[in-house]
Order: C-alpha cells, then sequence, then structure tokens
C-alpha cells in the first residue's frame, strides 16, 4: 500500500473548510430568513423553500451558527503559532495608529447604538426586510387572528364571533367531521392533509368573521395607528389597555410597550382588539 493512501486525515483542512462551509450555510439561511414570510403567514400557508419550512431554515441558520463558533475555536488552536504572530504584529502596528484604532471603535459602537435604537440608516436594513417579508402576504389569505392555527376552535369562534356549532356544521360538510370545539386548526389541517388556511376557509363558510388588523409589523407600529387599523378611536384602545394594567399613549410603540410588560405585541394587539 502506497504512503499517499495511508496518509494522516489533515485536521487542519477539514477544520479550515468546515468553517468554510458552514459560513456560506449561514449566509444563505440568513438571507432566507431576511425574506421569508412572517410566522403567521408561513404557518397558515405551511409555507416552505428548497423543501424546508421556515422553523426548518431557522434551526439550519441556528445549528450551523453555533457550529461555526466551535469550529472556529479548533481553527484558532490549529493556527495558533500563525495567529499569534500576525497578531502580535499588528497589535505593534496597531498601538501606532491611535486616530484608526479611536475611529474603528467608535464606528463600531456607533452602529451598535443607532441599531440598538432602531434609526436610520441601519433602521432601513430592518424595514427593507419588513417589507419583503410583508410581499408574501395576499389579502384574504391572512389568518383572522395571529397564530390563529394553534388556537381551538372554541376559542376561535369567540375571537371572530361565529357560533362554535355553526364553525363545527360547516367543517363536516366540508369532510372535517371528527372536529370538536378543542380541536386546533393545524390539528385538523395535519390531519386531513390540508393547509390550516384550507381549514379556516371551510369553517368559516359564508360567514363574515371578525378579523383583526391585516399584515404585520405591529412591533414597529404605534398604539394610535393599530387602532386606526381596528377601527377604534385611540381613547378605547388606551382604555382597554389599562383594564389589563398597561398605561400607555397614543404614541407609544407597541414593542417597547410590550418589552416594558413582559408581553409580544401581539398580545397588546388582541388586547386592543377586545379579543
Amino acid at each position: 500500500m502506497s504512503q499517499n493512501s495511508t496518509a494522516r486525515f489533515q485536521w487542519r483542512a477539514f477544520v479550515t473548510l468546515f468553517v468554510t462551509l458552514s459560513f456560506l450555510l449561514i449566509a444563505a439561511s440568513g438571507l432566507v430568513l431576511y425574506v421569508a414570510p412572517p410566522g403567521r403567514v408561513a404557518h397558515w400557508s405551511l409555507w416552505t423553500l428548497g423543501g424546508l419550512d421556515k422553523e426548518g431554515w431557522q434551526s439550519i441558520h441556528t445549528v450551523f451558527a453555533f457550529l461555526f463558533v466551535l469550529a472556529g475555536v479548533f481553527h484558532v488552536y490549529f493556527n495558533w503559532r500563525i495567529l499569534w504572530s500576525y497578531l502580535r504584529s499588528k497589535l505593534v502596528a496597531g498601538i501606532r495608529m491611535k486616530r484608526e484604532l479611536g475611529l474603528a471603535a467608535g464606528l463600531v459602537v456607533a452602529i451598535g447604538v443607532l441599531t440598538v435604537a432602531d434609526l436610520p440608516p441601519f433602521a432601513t436594513v430592518m424595514d427593507l426586510g419588513t417589507r419583503a417579508k410583508e410581499g408574501w402576504s395576499v389579502e384574504g389569505a391572512e389568518p383572522p387572528v395571529p397564530h390563529a392555527e394553534i388556537m381551538t376552535l372554541e376559542r376561535l369562534a369567540a375571537v371572530t364571533q361565529i357560533p362554535v356549532d355553526r364553525a363545527l356544521g360547516n367543517l363536516e360538510k366540508a369532510g372535517l367531521d371528527d372536529a370538536t370545539p378543542r380541536s386546533t386548526i393545524a390539528a385538523l389541517a395535519s390531519a386531513h392533509g390540508r393547509t390550516p388556511e384550507q381549514v379556516w376557509a371551510a369553517l368559516r363558510g359564508q360567514e363574515k368573521p371578525k378579523e383583526l388588523a391585516a399584515g404585520g409589523g405591529y412591533g414597529r407600529k404605534t398604539v394610535e395607528e393599530v387602532c386606526a387599523q381596528l377601527e377604534i378611536s385611540p381613547e378605547e384602545g388606551l382604555a382597554r389597555l389599562r383594564r389589563h394594567g398597561i398605561e400607555a399613549t397614543a404614541a407609544s410603540s407597541m414593542k417597547s410597550l410590550a418589552d416594558r410588560h413582559g408581553r409580544n405585541p401581539h398580545d397588546l394587539l388582541q388586547i386592543l382588539a377586545g379579543a
């Protein structure tokens, strides 16, 4: 047997290639998630891309980001001498470049502050992503309330003001005769090979249910803007929030308000809607 065929496994080369491929996969999955539909649309229509649903892409992104960091540690270990020599030479040079170092550090801090404060131009990046996500929404194909697929029929009927017996009757006519008030839209969809959107269409029949505001991005809206979508006055909306122990103003951001009270924007949306 030749020496080449019995060559030792090159761990350094393996780690380098793994880091490179992981980086490419993280970049690709990050781009997919940047433009993927919001969860309410993805779950409602069972959206997939490349055979993976949104949770699948999120899992790929998270797992490979973790492995990328872990592989990076091994990469540093295998190349420690080279990296230390390089860093030491750059550190000495950096000490002589105080202005450049100060500018770089200041820029990093400024970008971080502007991003967290949701200010331009970095807020624009998030806004573009939001527009791309909302581009998947089609009028009439939205869930009646956020995460309607995980609600029981009893709860969904109450929120949308469709009598539960009528909802069950509509489902029976559509061939979903195993539905009960405790069934969820998602469970029925899975059992009958349909999407939650199709089950909802069967449930509502010819009814015109009460639906919450169309569209998403509620975290970036003010209380007044959401009230306008719900066709209620800001005063009524603020009164509903107060009844749940939430003090706000019409100009309050839904996201900051939700963060302050340990909730999420959709929780506040349902309170404002009187659900």
